[in-house]
């Protein structure tokens, strides 16, 4: 029964987890595709479209040049096609619309753009794009191939997704499956061995994987019928695919689990059959690495969750700040022209910001640093600074003073000083008083800074309305607020132009007054796309959601895994040291001095896992959306929790009634 169930339960999880990497696949590449192609410069003489034209006929091959819009609840990715396989293309996009998987993500045929750069996907394998990029390269056009590979997903989702984490903790869980099954078992295949049945090990393992494999298909039944009401049964074939090859990735690790006690060796193989022992130290080596890595994507699986579940606790305690302007509209600038479209776009579009911002209709807030410390210097990366406009303080509803009182003309500005810091604020006066006095980019009717208008404020947490993105970081702690208008002539047109790339500048007006201003000021329609402030907050909110519940369902699995994983390491622990241990209590030594026996198992245990996630940490596999303090943290906490259980454990397995009826 128990191993039915066991069936049905890896086969459930692996058709999740492939609905989940088939959707990842279908938001960052696209079926059929194998390759992608970056043309970053091309001469105003070269053809580029017609050599891809060309290319694509020659070589049977489609491109598709994408455009990702990001805005909205629902993301729009725009493509371009070159067709030179007509058949591949029809089946990918029937009736002219492509067959998506992801319907989170809105995929539309369009034609091609007034200029050639940017990412083209294509279906030929890298190697043939190569060469198609050095025949570019002839007539003058700069490109890179990347590969489009299962590999290259698999290392996205491994640092941005908790799935392949959530995967490899489920292959720890089969593996610990096995383990349990091969022993359970090794009794009974030895007793059948001695009856002179050939293989027992073989045909229960044949039996498990007959098992499992039914309980897929069977279950497979309900998933087509949900994919079907999903996406009307696109890519259906890839989707179960991708979930067989994560079930048979689970069975392997039940059979490799499984065939350390199963698989004895011939002077051992009848001992089970007629007497108590078990071949607990069989595998040993493989048990304490599989403890360490489960232990370390524990740690990670749960790092993630929390990290999300405090960006959502961030986002939902800041509502009453943000929600006043949730209708705000932000920019968001693309490359897709290429470099020189966005330089041009720098001057009109603070050219924009000034004329806007004379109506009170901008809010500049620029974190360029931290959001956190005591460094306020201009030129600091690590500088805890907002550099805002009068509109930011009048909207902070009455928690800032304004330091300017009205005063609004050429060199005007003002400095507000968190109250623990107020007897450095001459100092952080002088230094970006000289900031403003030689400007790093251009300032149209530069003026003279005057000293500034000095203000303080209680120390304490500032709203500052986040960067573009889940804008979960929307709190400065105590931070230095530099407050400028357009007019004062002290602000370069880089940093308005940076601002409003990051999501640091918000138009109070809708898309449509913010697009007209943008247009009277001469930028460009293809350099940019608006978005909302709600709209991205709630986008991020979705996004972290989801995260949360995979991290934390895959991050409890694993706890479950590892707790058997505990109890076999130390059942294997006190078999090594049985008659020590029984020494120990037959004078009646404290249980603390008996636990002080396998205390270096545990401390190993603990230190490899430290040193595993280091490692991990560091290389930027996992955990890149991670914070350092909350990854310690986590770390800290689960170790407490692992040698408490260990303990416990251990207590049980060590009484004298323990030691005297275990099996050896």
């Amino acid at each position: 029964m128990l191993r039915v169930l066991g069936a049905f339960a890896a086969a459930a999880i692996a058709l999740l987890l492939g609905f989940a990497v088939q959707g990842a696949h279908d938001t960052q590449s696209m079926a059929t595709i194998r390759s992608a192609l970056t043309i970053s410069h091309a001469g105003e003489d070269a053809p580029t479209t017609k050599l891809l034209r060309a290319e694509a006929t020659d070589l049977r091959a489609n491109f598709y040049q994408v455009r990702i819009d990001p805005t909205g609840r629902t993301p729009t990715r725009t493509l371009a096609p070159v067709i030179g396989d007509r058949i591949t293309h029809e089946r990918v996009f029937p009736s002219g619309s492509y067959a998506a998987f992801d319907t989170s993500l809105t995929t539309e045929l369009t034609q091609a753009p007034s200029s050639p750069l940017g990412t083209y996907f294509s279906t030929l394998p890298p190697r043939a794009l190569e060469a198609v990029s050095d025949r570019l390269a002839i007539a003058g056009v700069d490109t890179h191939v990347e590969a489009m590979s299962w590999g290259g997903l698999a290392l996205y989702l491994l640092g941005y997704t908790p799935l392949v984490m959530a995967a490899a903790v489920v292959g720890g869980a089969s593996w610990l499956a096995g383990r349990v099954r091969g022993l359970a078992q090794v009794r009974a295949q030895a007793v059948l061995r001695v009856h002179g049945v050939l293989g027992p090990f073989v045909r229960d393992i044949t039996a498990s994987v007959l098992v499992a494999s039914a309980a897929f298909v069977i279950s497979a039944g309900p998933a087509i019928l949900l994919v079907h009401a999903y996406n009307g049964g696109h890519q259906l074939w890839s989707y179960l695919a991708i979930s067989a090859v994560l079930l048979g990735g689970f069975l392997t690790a039940f059979i490799v689990g499984a065939s350390g006690p199963g698989l004895l060796p011939r002077g051992v193989r009848f001992r089970p059959a007629f007497s108590s022992w078990r071949p607990w130290l069989r595998g040993r080596v493989t048990m304490a690495a599989a403890q360490v890595a489960t232990l370390t994507l524990v740690v990670f699986l749960i790092a993630q969750g929390s990290a999300a579940w405090t960006s959502l606790a961030v986002v939902r305690a800041s509502g009453p700040d943000w929600r006043g302007c949730s209708a705000c509209t932000v920019t968001i600038f693309n490359g897709f022209d290429g470099q020189s479209a966005l330089d041009d776009a720098v001057r009109p579009f603070s050219s924009s910001v000034r004329a806007s911002e004379r109506k009170g209709e901008v809010v500049l807030s620029w974190v360029r640093g931290a959001v956190r410390g005591d460094r306020f210097s201009p030129g600091d990366s690590e500088s805890n600074v907002i550099l805002a406009n009068p509109t930011f303080v009048a909207r902070s509803g009455g928690g800032l003073p304004d330091p300017l009182h009205g005063k609004d003309g050429p060199g005007e500005w003002g400095l507000l000083v968190p109250s623990d810091h107020a007897d450095r604020a001459e100092s952080i006066a002088d230094e970006w008083l000289e900031a403003f006095r030689e400007p790093l980019g251009t300032v149209p009717n530069q003026s003279a800074p005057k000293r500034p208008h000095i203000a303080t404020y209680p120390a304490g947490r500032v709203f500052n309305y986040g960067q573009t993105g889940f804008r979960n970081e929307v709190y400065s702690e105590s931070p230095v607020i530099v407050v400028a208008s357009g007019s004062a002539g002290l602000l370069d047109d880089e940093s308005y132009f940076a601002a409003g790339s990051s999501g640091d500048l918000l138009f109070t007006g809708g898309p449509r007054e913010t697009q007209q201003a943008l247009d009277t000021a001469g930028v460009e329609r293809s350099v940019y796309s608006l978005d909302s402030l709600g709209t991205q907050i709630a986008r991020g909110t979705a996004a972290a959601q989801s995260k949360l519940v995979v991290s934390l369902v895959s991050a409890a699995a694993g706890l479950v895994a590892l707790l058997g994983m505990l109890t076999i390491g130390a059942r294997i622990d006190v078999a090594r040291r049985r008659d020590q241990l029984l020494v120990l209590r037959a004078h009646g030594e404290a249980p603390a001095r008996v636990h002080l026996v396998t205390a270096p198992r545990s401390l190993a245990f603990l230190a490899s896992t430290g040193v595993a996630a280091l490692a991990a940490g560091t290389s930027g596999l996992l955990g890149a959306d991670i914070p350092t303090g909350t990854l310690v943290t986590v770390g800290i906490a689960v170790s407490v929790v692992v040698l408490v259980t260990n303990a416990f454990i251990t207590t049980r397995l060590t009484t004298t009634k323990g030691l005297t009826t275990d099996e050896r």
